[in-house]
């Protein structure tokens, strides 16, 4: 029974290191956000990063459809003549980070024809790997003021595709968790 309760905890444990996207958002709790019906674009394409990873028109476009699909499934329109109540933005970043394996541990026990034995090992996670974290932040901001109302970010591990449906799929998951949290719940 212990061994099933220690499968258990071990596994819950391995994937809920495992958890894809991570989402957050900030904005002005005085802004009354059921007014606001109408967005559009702060600009027509995002600005030059230098990173050719970033400075994807693909991707772009990717990230732009999503947030209007997205907008739109919460009833927000798109605005074709400059009127708007808000404008949205997005910036794409990656920064590099380096994870271990991490600190383990084992006991171990058994019984032999020289009596009981047992022992215990503890593995320092000495291998060390560098990876890509992107984080996307889409800001939706006051038309008149160009005060910032709302700020959404998602993380997650950046990965590039042979495959453009996948990638299509991924940005629009990423978007699609950013914007759950908007309009923000009182």
């Amino acid at each position: 029974m212990r061994r099933i309760w220690f499968a258990v905890c071990a596994a819950t444990l391995v994937l809920g290191g495992c958890s894809g996207v991570q989402v957050n958002q900030d904005y002005d709790p005085a802004t009354d956000f059921s007014s606001m019906q109408a967005y559009r674009w702060e600009s027509e394409t995002q600005d030059k990063t230098g990173d050719l990873r970033i400075d994807n028109p693909l991707r772009d476009t990717r990230i732009r459809a999503a947030v209007e699909r997205q907008l739109a499934g919460k009833g927000f329109v798109k605005s074709e003549d400059g009127t708007s109540a808000f404008l949205v933005r997005y910036q794409y970043t990656l920064r590099q980070k380096i994870e271990s394996d991490g600190a383990g541990g084992g006991i171990g026990f058994g019984i032999g024809s020289f009596g009981r034995h047992g022992g215990v090992a503890i593995g320092t996670g000495n291998n060390l790997r560098e990876y890509d974290e992107g984080t996307l932040t889409i800001d939706f901001v006051d038309a008149a003021s160009q005060i910032l109302l709302w700020r959404g970010t998602g993380t997650q591990r950046f990965r590039e595709y042979k495959d453009p449906e996948k990638a299509s799929r991924d940005i629009n998951t990423l978007v699609e968790k950013i914007l759950a949290q908007f309009p923000p719940q009182p």
